[in-house]
Formats: structure tokens, sequence, C-alpha cells
């Protein structure tokens, strides 16, 4: 079913990615959603023989994303870009800043009134660019738009998943605690 709708970025600071387990920081939000942007990267090969192609193979490279919310405070910029703020409260750009891996979940309304919801398990963000404008006689807005590469993790080689909350067998638990904690899949018994 189409989306119609976009609210609720989130992302949690990776502490670590381990061939055993991936663990995360808890989530904070991002800002207000404007647009999300996801483009899975995939290259293909050809191998050609007799004239024509004879096999074809696919490997999945990033997924990019490009999020604009309302705003990016200098908290969230600090957490989000690794930057920090100084003793006078002045968020700093400094060559020295880090962005920290994490994951981002959001949820987009359905045509139906449902949620589907999101989840890229690890990225990281650059800075945005930054556009001033001087007021004219209709206001516009400026609003920021970072850009995110996502990649698999070690620990179980996801990118990422999505649950319509509509869906069969859709666990009210888990769309409760979307937001409170990355989404982790649920051994089997």
């Amino acid at each position: 079913m189409a989306t119609i709708g976009l609210r609720d970025v989130y992302f949690a600071p990776m502490i670590e990615d381990t061939e055993v387990e991936t663990t995360y920081e808890t989530p904070f939000r991002v800002g207000k959603a404007i647009t999300a942007n996801v483009q899975p990267q995939y290259n293909t090969g050809e191998l050609r023989a007799d004239d024509g192609v004879a096999e074809t193979a696919e490997s999945r490279g990033v997924t990019n994303v490009a999020l604009n919310t309302d705003d990016l405070s200098p908290t969230v910029q600090s957490k989000l870009l690794g930057k920090k703020i100084n003793s006078d409260g002045v968020l700093m750009d400094s060559e020295d800043d880090r962005p920290p891996y994490g994951a981002l979940m959001f949820r987009s309304e359905k045509a139906n009134g449902a949620y589907r919801y999101t989840v890229l398990y690890k990225g990281k963000f650059t800075p945005p660019e930054t556009n001033y404008e001087t007021k004219q006689e209709t206001p516009t807005f400026q609003t920021p738009t970072v850009n995110g590469r996502f990649l698999r993790r070690q620990s179980d080689n996801h990118i990422g998943g999505q649950l319509d909350e509509d869906g069969e067998g859709v666990s009210a638990t888990i769309i409760d605690n979307w937001f409170k904690s990355v989404y982790e899949e649920t051994p089997e018994v």
C-alpha cells in the first residue's frame, strides 16, 4: 500500500558491532521529519559468452539516505555528527569531528491509516549544507538535509528491516518499543 506521510525520525548511536553482537545507545529524536530518501545501491556484472549474456551477478552496495528535518539542534548535531559543544555552549565545527555509526528509525503513514516502520542498522551522516536567504514578501523556510551511507552489520549482515503495523501476526510490543530501542529479531524457539 502507498505511503502518505513521514514522522518520528530517531537515531541510535552504535556502541559496538562485532561478529557476535551489535549494541546501541538509547535512540534520540533527530527532528520533525520532512523527507527521507532511501536509495539502496546494487552493482551488477555480466558474463558474456557465445555472443550474448550467459550469467549475471549482483552485489549489494551501500544504502544512501538523504534526511530532511525541520531543524538540527546543536545537541542533535553533536550526537549525530560527532561535533562538540564547548563550555560557552557553541557548537564547534572541527577537522576532528567523527560522526558515529548508528541506526536510523522512522515511520510512514500508509493510505489506510496504519504505519510502516523502518530501521536501517548501521550508517553515519555527514554535515548538511547550510543555506541562508533574506526574508521576502512570502517567507521561505531553509531546512537542513543530512546525507548518510548505511551498510551491513558485522554481527548478522543485516542492513535494515521494515514492518507494517497492520501486517499479519505483528506484535503490539514491537510497535510500542520501536523508538525506545533498536529492533532486533526475536530468536526462534
